[in-house]
């Protein structure tokens, strides 16, 4: 039998099996998302109502459809986004962002898409004035605003930390680890586990940056100009302001400002 056909022998042998174990991992991707997702569910449902566990659900998924759309609009493959129980959510790219304006938009996205779906449901409860969509719009508003603490894995740490290396890596190194030191202050002043793992994620992410730039000639991630860097820190604190006057205007209503507990632990 002449060499030149080994190849295809081969393929045509083993082939099959290779593409079902494929389908089987792919299958167990979707699987893992789904029981993440059902996991989701009951972890809020124990923690406040199965109805709001659906509001937190629902707006974690626009949430992070932000995130995939920003990847897609910017050409980053995704693997989707997972639901993590008593966490919130991820979206996952299938490369590293190519510059600080990638990482900006990505992370700014989730919190853009969460305060739209803020502010409609916040106009209902100005129209209707029933209480209902007022609770809803600041349960929304506060996870998104969560999200937006300048402490990096969350997306507000993102978005400073984005600006501040396109300013000066030193100035960068100098907010990841000032966002660490804050990150620990609020765990314990809010007694806040969720918190925690956050400050482990930033130590972790404070890490992988200095053995970046240590070893990779700088910038390893094109900068933004100066006038960008001002807009994406003009939008992070327009952000910001909408979703707290959101609240804000909601807390006349007990169970809007109980969404203030979800801060905590306790």
């Amino acid at each position: 039998m002449s060499s030149r056909y080994a190849p295809l022998i081969l393929a045509a042998a083993f082939g099959p099996k290779f593409i079902a174990i494929g389908s089987k991992l792919f299958k167990s991707v979707k699987m893992v998302k789904a029981g993440l997702a059902g996991a989701s569910v009951v972890a809020y449902s124990w923690m406040f109502t199965w109805e709001f566990a659906v509001i937190i659900i629902f707006s974690l998924v626009i949430h992070e459809y932000g995130h995939i759309w920003a990847m897609r609009a910017v050409g980053i493959p995704t693997k989707g986004f997972y639901l993590i129980p008593f966490v919130g959510g991820a979206a996952v790219p299938e490369r590293a962002f190519a510059s600080r304006l990638e990482e900006h938009f990505v992370a700014i996205a989730g919190p853009v898409f969460g305060l739209a779906q803020a502010a409609l449901i916040y106009g209902l409860f100005v129209f209707y004035q029933h209480p209902f969509f007022g609770a809803v719009a600041a349960w929304i508003a506060v996870l998104n605003l969560f999200n937006m603490i300048p402490i990096s894995p969350l997306d507000g740490g993102r978005i400073i930390k984005s600006a501040t290396m396109s300013v000066a890596p030193g100035a960068g190194m100098t907010v990841l680890m000032l966002g660490i030191f804050a990150g620990i202050g609020m765990m314990f002043w809010l007694k806040s586990w969720v918190l925690g793992l956050v400050v482990l994620i930033s130590l972790f992410e404070l890490m992988v940056e200095r053995r970046t730039h240590r070893f990779t000639p700088d910038p390893y991630l094109k900068r933004m100009p100066p006038g960008q860097t001002a807009w994406c820190m003009l939008s992070y604190v327009m952000v910001v302001v909408a979703l707290a006057l959101i609240t804000y205007g909601c807390l006349s209503i007990p169970e809007a400002r109980l969404a203030m507990s979800i801060l905590s632990d306790g």
